[in-house]
């Protein structure tokens, strides 16, 4: 019996450090073995990168990842989904990931832990001002296209938490509804809403 004891306790614990050192490197820092379902990458955003479809993360162990994201990436923020060209840097998220055909990391799921905002932080430069008849709302997805006065038609997303201010004004807009409105380009047709004006 003591003998089957020990040899139970010379297995068990060096299984037992195998199995917490795998978690430790398969769903804190990285993902262990690139495409397992539930690996995550836990982190702040440093850019996202439109043309090329990918976020930039740095994770708290100092390391920077890119990862693939398509139109079926869903952001999540306070049970609202958002689309990822709204994320921000300095927005701390978790993304579950995968590998893709190609084998680069790839996810489908973006969870905002912590805003920017939240953080204490806040992009910077001057805002950009945008006026024009509003032709659809998404309130599922906070967003809304205009049209400004030289026909061009702008998809307009509401920045993660924003003002009670902001919400209310969203809420009440109607399509045909004149607005001024100011906030940042994000690129020549998407603009990120600051304040309505």
């Amino acid at each position: 019996m003591n003998i089957a004891a020990r040899f139970f306790g010379l297995i068990a614990v060096p299984l037992l450090f195998a199995l917490v050192g795998c978690h430790e490197l398969g769903h804190v820092d990285g993902p262990g073995d690139y495409g397992s379902a539930g690996d995550n990458l836990v982190g702040e955003v440093r850019q996202v990168d439109t043309r090329n479809r990918e976020i930039e993360l740095r994770t708290d162990a100092g390391r920077n990842w890119r990862v693939r994201y398509d139109n079926r990436t869903r952001v999540t923020y306070r049970q609202r989904d958002y689309a990822v060209m709204n994320l921000e840097p300095g927005d701390y998220i978790a993304m579950r990931t995968q590998q893709d055909r190609d084998g680069q990391l790839y996810t489908d799921q973006v969870t905002v832990r912590e805003s920017v905002q939240n953080r204490g932080g806040r992009g910077q430069g001057r805002l950009d001002g945008v006026e024009g008849t509003v032709e659809y709302i998404d309130s599922q997805r906070g967003s809304f296209e205009i049209r400004d006065r030289s026909n061009r038609l702008v998809i307009v997303s509401l920045r993660f938490n924003p003002p009670r201010t902001v919400t209310d004004r969203f809420s009440r807009m109607r399509a045909g509804d004149h607005v001024r409105i100011e906030g940042k380009f994000i690129n020549q047709d998407r603009f990120e809403l600051e304040n309505f004006l």
